[in-house]
């Protein structure tokens, strides 16, 4: 399975992970859009990943809102993803992980959900098919409006990043529902680990905390074995990806 690892805003300190392990990276230093020396940075990170084949991208996220009903507040999340897909295309990336900003409980998701496959049949509608955008999970209670979107779409450019620690505490349903449910549909997952919502978003290692990782490879393996495997850790990296290493065999 392809590997890679998430840069958590750390390049320099991933790039050596990476070349260690021999694995992919995700880009996370463009999530911020405002960073300084922007040119500069873009050029670094694509000179010191050129060789490097499997590479994403993590989008801004920042209040952003594909269904929103304010038309300038679209216009800005439009914008921000055109500068991520920018972005990855100048760093030669396969795909992008983006955030689709509902928030549960605010308002009901029917319009939302109208007015979110607009706004992605117009992005797509002049980009090719070299780059796959990933929606991340975040606050959402169950996979429903994940799959609903996706399927609604019906464009092979769009699939879930199943963020395995964001489902744990925030979510209603297992981790492995969310598999089980979403299938197919799941291109990309950031693995992590927390203790439930009590504890929140704790990004450990994948074995250290409540979600059963062995289970999780199994049922991908299984349900979703294209998917791509992201570690997303704040401790324990080299710990986790030498787990994953043994458990994607």
């Amino acid at each position: 399975m392809d590997i890679r690892i998430c840069d958590n805003c750390d390049f320099d300190w991933a790039i050596e992970l990476m070349k260690k392990h021999k694995l992919g990276i995700e880009f996370q230093t463009f999530y911020d859009p405002f960073i300084k020396n922007l040119s500069k940075t873009l050029k670094y990170q694509k000179e010191q990943t050129a060789k490097i084949k499997h590479k994403s991208l993590h989008a801004p996220f920042w209040e952003l809102n594909t269904g929103t009903k304010m038309p300038g507040l679209r216009k800005e999340t439009m914008k921000m993803y055109n500068f991520a897909y920018k972005c990855a295309k100048e760093l030669g990336c396969d795909c992008i992980v983006v955030h689709n900003g509902y928030y549960p409980g605010t308002y009901r998701y029917t319009g939302w959900l109208k007015r979110t496959v607009e706004f992605w049949q117009e992005f797509f509608a002049d980009k090719d098919n070299s780059i796959t955008i990933m929606l991340e999970n975040q606050f959402e209670k169950d996979s429903e409006l994940m799959k609903l979107v996706v399927d609604s779409v019906a464009d092979k450019r769009l699939k879930v990043c199943l963020d395995v620690g964001h489902a744990n505490c925030n979510s209603d349903m297992t981790v492995y529902k969310w598999i089980r449910t979403l299938g197919k549909r799941i291109g990309y997952m950031h693995l992590h680990n927390n203790h439930g919502k009590d504890a929140g978003d704790e990004h450990l290692g994948i074995t250290n905390g409540t979600i059963d990782i062995k289970k999780v490879i199994k049922l991908a393996k299984e349900h979703c074995p294209r998917a791509i495997l992201a570690v997303e850790t704040a401790k324990d990296v080299e710990k986790s990806i030498d787990i994953l290493k043994r458990l994607t065999k």
